[in-house]
């Protein structure tokens, strides 16, 4: 399908400075938007960013039919843009509409959005450290009080500047502290914890709002069984390094498969850093915290790249250091970020060209 451009071109009001952007509240003055009626996807566009026209009975608003995805674009060392591994978010894309009995959107038509969208705001790009942040979405439009699926929806992406997802870390590696949660779960088995619902981040927003009242940026859970083993943190993945091994708990049916995680699990055999896939039983967990067999952990996601963990709290009041950022995180992150801005050579494909060098201004 052809995108059609309605787009309005205006350059930021004032230089875009990464240190000085708060993540998710600059947008860009424009938005992809496409409609799903009659079984079919039409009427692909970009429009000035503006707000939607919802029926109050919408099917998202009651019975939160909606996904969505997080992706980057980054300003090149020639000065191209590219964007990071995008069909790795296509792919999650399809596989959360399946689950969420949603029309998935053609991986062409998911490619062309966020690559158009990034074309037409090549001004709206930060210098590194920051980024453009893309947000697609899918929601179900059809007027219903009634559980079952819609018959319409609207797939629309959104374009915002970066600057660090976590003022605490600043713009770089940084480091956080993190409260492990023992008292709420994000996800059981058969549910959604796999795809990027977002229902899944309503549950966890209670305990998160908790965490920050104890200086806490962010929040680990632990999953159902009776070992409460290692799963995610509420927004981004996790890992361990242990004995020079970077650990992270596998994927399954209750976490979700971070596209900067799989990066890193790449890039750490390319350095030849071992790695290996395991969820820590709670009890484990702490006992190799108190011992100091654990010596690194960092968060890691689209938004956050690679974030260290300062700090790890216990709802019962325990509290375990760790040096933050750590030599193992700093590697990853130098070799990740150098990967992503077109510092490092692009050894596997990730880096998808949306603005040649030559295009830019």
């Amino acid at each position: 399908m052809t995108i059609q451009d309605l787009s309005q071109r205006r350059p930021p009001q004032a230089e875009l400075d990464p240190s000085k952007i708060a993540f998710g509240k600059m947008f860009a003055p424009n938005m992809f938007v496409c409609e799903y009626r009659e079984g079919q996807w039409q009427n692909p566009r970009l429009e000035p960013l503006a707000n939607f026209n919802l029926h109050p009975a919408a099917i998202v608003l009651h019975y939160a039919q909606a996904i969505f995805e997080g992706l980057k674009a980054f300003r090149q060392a020639d000065g191209s843009i590219a964007l990071f591994r995008p069909e790795k978010n296509a792919q999650r894309f399809h596989d959360s509409a399946v689950r969420m009995c949603m029309p998935p959107v053609p991986e062409e038509l998911f490619l062309a959005a966020v690559s158009e969208l990034t074309r037409i705001h090549e001004d709206h790009v930060p210098r590194e450290p920051g980024s453009l942040y893309l947000r697609p979405v899918l929601i179900g439009t059809e007027a219903c009080i009634g559980v079952r699926a819609s018959s319409e929806y609207l797939f629309y992406a959104l374009a915002l500047p970066s600057g660090a997802y976590f003022p605490e870390a600043k713009n770089g590696l940084g480091s956080v502290d993190v409260l492990i949660s023992e008292s709420v779960v994000r996800a059981a088995p058969g549910g959604t914890g796999n795809v990027k619902a977002a229902a899944n981040y309503a549950v966890t927003l209670k305990i998160i709002s908790d965490a920050k009242h104890q200086n806490c940026a962010q929040v680990l859970f632990l999953d159902v069984s009776p070992e409460h083993r290692v799963e995610e943190m509420g927004g981004m993945n996790i890992m361990f390094v242990e004995n020079g091994t970077l650990m992270t708990p596998p994927i399954n049916s209750t976490t979700l498969p971070g596209v900067v995680r799989d990066s890193i699990l790449v890039l750490a055999q390319d350095l030849g850093i071992p790695t290996r896939e395991f969820a820590y039983p709670a009890a484990e967990l702490f006992a190799k915290l108190k011992s100091g067999a654990i010596t690194e952990s960092f968060a890691c996601g689209t938004a956050a790249t690679i974030t260290g963990i300062a700090h790890l709290l216990t709802e019962r009041g325990e509290k375990f250091a760790l040096p933050a950022p750590g030599p193992v995180s700093e590697k990853l992150y130098k070799h990740l970020t150098g990967v992503q801005y077109g510092r490092v050579p692009d050894l596997h494909g990730w880096r998808r060209t949306v603005v040649e060098a030559h295009s830019l201004v």
